[in-house]
């Protein structure tokens, strides 16, 4: 066997690590007849250069780091394409007199070539040296460019491979939720959160598909269109629901999922980064629900109905009317001071739920403060008297409810109310104003019942 062929066999030798640049190296110096080569790159310390790998063809040299300043090895970094190769015949002592590793090993001749990346920056070089002078040969040179690119390209897959296994360890040891999905959704790595969260070992869950942990319906509405953006190289920042079959509740949670991309520029997977954000979730919603809703009751508040009734009154109506009606309780001091607040605060959950009851879901019934409520309701009918004698039936059939309903210590309290109500025109936009209509109205059937029974008191007294 030639020391080409002999060359071309170790090159062609499987390997994926470390190994096959000692392989690359022997062979390189096989090619030339050298007895040293070695693969190296700029260090991260500024003017320093290190030795990857070094092929010593006598004996085992390990990588080191040296200053490019003064050393053959600063003319290459200054070299561009397409002059990537350099060579000293004969004259290496003469030319870099205090370089020691050129004095160490009593080489004199040398011949490298630049590795560049895609985009045509230096990434490191491979070199030769030998105790005897070299002669440049067409074979020689370009078996020198064709391993540079060779090397250049299985280094970045080992720099890929060193990342990809420290995210790995990473995502295995983090207790927060972090997965690597790959393509075909199925899991490769999952963090000990998710041994947490699904009560199952890492073992039961990587080589699984997405659909086989969450469920098909979580997998398909929530978690795939997320994956295959990350999938189509998009990182995607977003919040989404899963409710693991164990759980009583659904997890809300906060998700990263940032696409995994190989050398090729071809996206491997997803990176998943995903944190529990349930109870922010719970305490963001209860922080709404309060804004807008009476504590006491529960029902709409005065903001919630201002929101509600502006959304009604922007839409088109064009085959329903829409009534604001105005209740305001009868009496209502007197169980105050004739029990207590606490007994007055029962009375009012109870007049919600009469309201809430009676009113049908698509009416808006909110508290607007003490024993005021408003009940927004819609009618089809189109004949005004019909449409009128429909809501004085509904009101009067909303006292008969409260006056039935309503108890204290287990007896009737026989309550009523008085209300008054407002067709909203289809060209106003005032709420306030459409609700002080609805509140005079109220006012004028409340003094009425307050002079009736006056005139009733005074004929039976």
């Amino acid at each position: 066997m030639t020391d080409l062929e002999e060359a071309l066999a170790l090159l062609a030798a499987p390997c994926t690590d470390e190994r096959f640049f000692q392989r690359a190296l022997k062979a390189l110096a096989l090619v030339t007849q050298c007895r040293w080569a070695a693969f190296g790159r700029p260090s991260a310390n500024k003017g320093m250069a290190e030795v990857i790998a070094f092929c010593d063809l006598k004996q085992s040299i390990p990588g080191f780091e040296f200053n490019l300043e003064g050393s053959p090895c600063e003319i290459i970094y200054q070299m561009r394409y397409p002059d990537t190769h350099l060579i000293y015949p004969n004259d290496l002592q003469q030319r870099f007199p205090d370089f020691q590793l050129i004095k160490d090993l009593g080489a004199v001749s040398y011949q490298a070539e630049l590795i560049l990346d895609n985009d045509g920056f230096p990434i490191g070089h491979i070199l030769v040296m030998d105790p005897l002078p070299q002669s440049e040969s067409t074979k020689s040179r370009e078996f020198f460019r064709l391993l540079a690119q060779r090397i250049g390209i299985e280094y970045k897959r080992l720099l890929i491979a060193r990342e990809l296994a420290v995210h790995k360890q990473m995502i295995a040891s983090t207790r927060q939720l972090m997965s690597f999905v790959d393509s075909n959704y199925r899991y490769q790595v999952v963090s000990k959160g998710y041994e947490t969260l699904f009560g199952c070992t890492a073992a039961d869950i990587i080589g699984k598909h997405v659909s086989e942990l969450h469920g098909e319906e979580v997998f398909i509405h929530h978690l795939k269109p997320l994956l295959d953006k990350s999938l189509s190289g998009e990182s995607v920042h977003t919040q989404t629901l899963i409710h693991p079959p164990h759980l009583d509740e659904p997890l809300h949670l906060n998700v990263h999922h940032n696409p995994y991309v190989d050398e090729q520029g071809l996206v491997l997977g997803s990176i998943v980064s995903a944190h529990n954000i349930t109870d922010i979730q719970k305490a963001k919603e209860q922080t709404e629900y309060l804004a807008f809703h009476d504590v006491l009751t529960s029902l709409p508040n005065r903001l919630a109905l201002f929101e509600r009734i502006s959304n009604l009154i922007n839409i088109p109506q064009t085959t329903k009317a829409l009534a604001i009606i105005y209740l305001d309780l009868d009496n209502f001091k007197e169980i105050n001071d004739t029990y207590n607040h606490l007994a007055g605060d029962e009375v009012l959950q109870q007049v919600a739920n009469v309201l809430s009851r009676v009113c049908d879901t698509s009416e808006i019934v909110a508290r607007i403060g003490g024993d005021e409520f408003i009940i927004v309701r819609s009618s089809t009918l189109q004949n005004i008297e019909m449409r009128e004698q429909e809501l004085v039936q509904f009101c009067d059939n909303l006292n008969h409810q409260l006056n039935e309903q309503v108890s204290l210590n287990g007896s009737s309290l026989r309550l009523t109310a008085s209300m008054g109500y407002y067709w909203i025109p289809p060209d106003e936009r005032d709420i306030s104003a459409l609700i002080c209509q609805a509140d005079r109205s109220m006012y004028c059937n409340k003094r009425k019942k307050q002079l009736n029974e006056s005139t009733q008191r005074l004929f039976s007294g």
